[in-house]
């Protein structure tokens, strides 16, 4: 699984297109987890909201090509587009404030503002992803790891991959030209070994 991460983006609907196009289409995530929920996010969403999901649009998308216009097809085309972004996004309004994912034998917790996040939280989860904080933002206690890819604005998207070439889960900071900017990889819940004497 490939899970991809926006930080709050605000007012600029544009950036969030920009992302959402680079995760789905070129990173080809499984899912997009936005962690704002803001006026980019609402704007977004107006703007891909067809009210038909994406397989009644791929059925007209086979008839408009056999008899439609361009611009038809181009209309078309542009709400299966949405309808796909869309699917992915994993926290569209109405969001909830905390998500749980597990890849591999990982766990992590997605939340939008870090001061929700107790110690059992941390304690239960190999991963915390979350949305508020100010810039790229990567730190590892022990096992365990607490990631945000910062505001839209500061050029990142996160991606939290078990499919990578080095094995295992990778969590890797990308910037919005599609260049990685750094990757580490995520510990596992491992066995726990106790020996007496």
């Amino acid at each position: 699984m490939r899970l991809g991460f926006i930080g709050p983006a605000k007012t600029d609907a544009g950036a969030l297109e920009q992302a959402a196009k680079l995760l789905v289409c070129d990173l080809e995530v499984d899912a997009v987890i936005y962690l704002g929920e803001d006026e980019a996010l609402r704007d977004f969403v107006a703007a891909h909201e067809s009210g038909e999901d994406a397989q009644t649009i791929e059925r007209r998308v086979a008839e408009v090509a056999a008899t439609g216009s361009a611009e038809d097809i181009e209309e078309v085309l542009r709400m299966l587009r949405g309808a796909r972004y869309l699917a992915k996004l994993g926290l569209a309004p109405p969001a909830p404030r905390r998500a749980m994912e597990m890849l591999d034998d990982r766990i992590v917790l997605i939340v939008r503002n870090k001061a929700t996040v107790g110690e059992e939280d941390v304690i239960n989860s190999n991963v915390v992803v979350y949305g508020d904080a100010t810039t790229l933002m990567f730190k590892r206690f022990g096992p365990r790891c607490f990631f945000s890819p910062g505001p839209l604005d500061a050029g990142h998207v996160g991606l939290l991959d078990d499919r990578s070439e080095r094995g295992g889960v990778v969590l890797q900071a990308i910037d919005l030209s599609g260049e990685v900017s750094w990757s580490e990889p995520i510990q596992g819940r491992g066995a726990k070994v106790m020996v007496a004497p």
